[in-house]
């Protein structure tokens, strides 16, 4: 915890730093502060996934509700904060030992996040403007949750996911496991995912100038997630086969996000400094009794 603290720390002085650096240049920049919405579309890597028979893929599209931002633009280049509220995890369809869907596994997890991206312009005409992003963003947890819904059905279980961890109400059979209906079981809670994320950006944006002052971007950026989302102490117990539902691997959580935002935004024109010229200094008034005031 301390070090990722250390990391955030780090991280927004940079950003601090890099801003004061570059609004002293004598450039034209733009100060933009605007609010925005958008979507993401989650993939979450899971090797224990991958590898668990009860499991296929399944893709959604969830909502990213809020966001605000600051934008300082220059010429060529420019710096964008954007924090917000995202929404990630990927959700799986459960299937049965013949393939067939009867269930889905959702994962949901909550973050604020807080991005900082570098802008390179790539064109810029007087009302639109497209730039590439390289962002990186620290995420802090505000809810989490992993639950399972499926209706009877014989799945594969692993051969290690004994009793105690299988319930009486779960019967084996030569190709399975009879399982009984089970409607949001709980898998993971919020106590089961680490507090802090962090992620790395690459992408698009576009600006529209519809106004003097006023201005609609889209940005549609992919993320990747550097650190293990969940806890170790679940992770062990994931690996000692005492998790349900659940078999060990190493996950990472990516998502796609698209966001359409709408600020307002202030132009600075550059400041020409007056270049000093050597010469002759200008002659102050002399007293009368000096020759050349005197009058022939």
């Amino acid at each position: 915890m301390f070090y990722s603290r250390c990391l955030m720390l780090r991280f927004s002085l940079t950003f601090l730093l890099a801003a004061s650096f570059l609004s002293g240049s004598a450039q034209s920049r733009i100060h933009s502060f605007g609010i925005f919405t958008g979507i993401t579309s989650p993939f979450t890597y899971d090797n224990g996934i991958i590898e668990d028979q009860r499991y296929q893929n399944r893709y959604s599209v969830k909502f990213a509700p809020i966001g605000i931002s600051y934008g300082l633009d220059f010429e060529e280049v420019g710096l964008l904060v954007s924090p917000g509220v995202i929404t990630i995890g990927q959700n799986f369809d459960v299937v049965n030992v013949t393939g067939g869907n009867v269930g889905v596994r959702k994962i949901s997890l909550h973050y604020l996040n807080f991005p900082v991206a570098f802008k390179l312009k790539l064109i810029d005409l007087s009302f639109f403007r497209i730039s590439l992003l390289g962002s990186a963003s620290a995420a802090y947890l505000l809810k989490g949750k992993e639950t399972i819904t499926h209706e009877d059905a014989k799945l594969k279980f692993p051969d290690e996911i004994v009793p105690p961890v299988l319930p009486p109400t779960y019967t084996r059979v030569y190709d399975g496991v009879l399982s009984p209906a089970v409607n949001q079981y709980p898998m993971l809670l919020a106590s089961d995912y680490n507090p802090i994320q962090f992620f790395a950006g690459l992408g698009m944006r576009s600006d529209w100038d519809v106004s003097e002052s006023w201005r609609i971007s889209f940005d549609l950026r992919a993320n990747y997630g550097f650190l293990e989302p969940r806890t170790s102490s679940y992770i062990n117990q994931a690996k000692a086969y005492q998790k349900l539902y659940d078999i060990a691997g190493t996950r990472h959580d990516m998502f796609v996000q698209l966001n359409i935002g709408i600020s307002k935004y202030i132009v600075v024109e550059k400041k020409d400094k007056k270049k000093k010229v050597k010469g002759t200094p200008v002659r102050k008034n002399a007293p009368k009794s000096h020759p050349w005031n005197k009058r022939n």
